[in-house]
């Protein structure tokens, strides 16, 4: 059975300046989607770097839970560039900076996320074209969260059904957003798969993600696991974090190429990262106590 592509807004979508993105009633789907970005008007767009969220670049460059993917081979400072570098209409940084503002883990999951990403990117092809855009879908993939009530993102139980659907809804909702801002965008393609899960997660998608946004996809899971949560007593470090992903992709969960690239980064990045090959020992650091669950999305539209 599918899970759910679909939703029908029952308040209305508005963006941190109060402007109203969908009404209440609009049908939000891969095609209204579309529309949205057919429809939009993208404003000039600002560099990062002259916003009030460039310092931020430079928080997951200097956490130790990082350090074996940003200390080797001038790989710090090429990510912290690229970063800087993004360019986006400033509603959309004055969207993370409300995240910021709010102390929001969203905000905090948004900069490693897109630090992540630009590792294992530029690791595999470098100062190419079309990374800028990946950088800034990566920084963006979570922007549906904005739109999830804030006490969900406190819990330290386990979600329920009617939650758990809010949770749900947040791809959907985040790549709407942004269609409408930004028109065709990477960041519309990230928001909508990154809990894809190798058609094991939400929502359905007409096609698999392709190889860069699978990169944004394994990039927030390991933020995440290495990022503390109320729902655990802590976070793992980077080898537990590897440990899981490693897990997921044996069971068919994660892209094992992108896990690979992941763990090749983690190495030390020498070589080829198609010759990475999977230890079975997991020796990584856990915290104790861990309530998390992933969310299962409805099998039917609650449309």
């Amino acid at each position: 059975m599918r899970v759910f592509d679909r939703l029908i807004l029952t308040e209305e979508l508005v963006d941190c300046r109060g402007e109203v993105l969908a009404r209440r009633g609009t049908v939000v789907s891969a095609e209204s989607i579309a529309e949205a970005a057919a429809r939009a008007r993208p404003s000039a767009a600002t560099p990062l770097a002259e916003t009030a969220l460039a310092a931020d670049v430079d928080v997951p460059l200097g956490e130790h839970v990082y350090a074996h993917l940003f200390d080797r081979g001038g790989a710090r400072e090429a990510v912290r560039q690229a970063l800087l570098a993004v360019r986006l209409p400033d509603v959309l940084f004055e969207e993370l900076l409300v995240l910021r503002r709010a102390g929001s883990t969203i905000h905090a999951h948004a900069f490693a996320t897109a630090a992540v990403a630009l590792r294992l990117l530029l690791g595999v092809v470098g100062t190419a074209r079309g990374v800028a855009d990946l950088a800034a879908a990566a920084l963006l993939h979570d922007l549906g969260m904005r739109h999830v009530p804030r006490r969900l993102g406190k819990l330290r139980e386990r979600l329920g059904e009617d939650e758990a659907l809010r949770v749900a809804a947040h791809p959907i909702l985040g790549a709407y957003h942004l269609a409408s801002v930004l028109g065709p965008h990477a960041a519309v393609s990230s928001a909508l798969g990154h809990h894809w899960r190798c058609g094991q997660g939400y929502p359905t998608l007409r096609s698999p993600p392709t190889r860069s946004m699978e990169v944004v996809s394994v990039a927030s899971a390991f933020a995440a696991l290495t990022q503390p949560r109320p729902f655990r007593s802590g976070a793992y470090d980077a080898r537990g974090a590897a440990d899981v992903l490693v897990r997921e992709a044996a069971a068919g969960l994660a892209d094992a190429t992108t896990v690979k690239l992941l763990v090749h980064a983690l190495r030390g990045g020498g070589g080829d990262p198609r010759t990475v090959r999977f230890g079975h020992e997991r020796v990584g650091h856990a915290p104790d106590v861990n309530r998390h669950v992933h969310v299962t999305a409805p099998v039917r539209s609650p449309v």
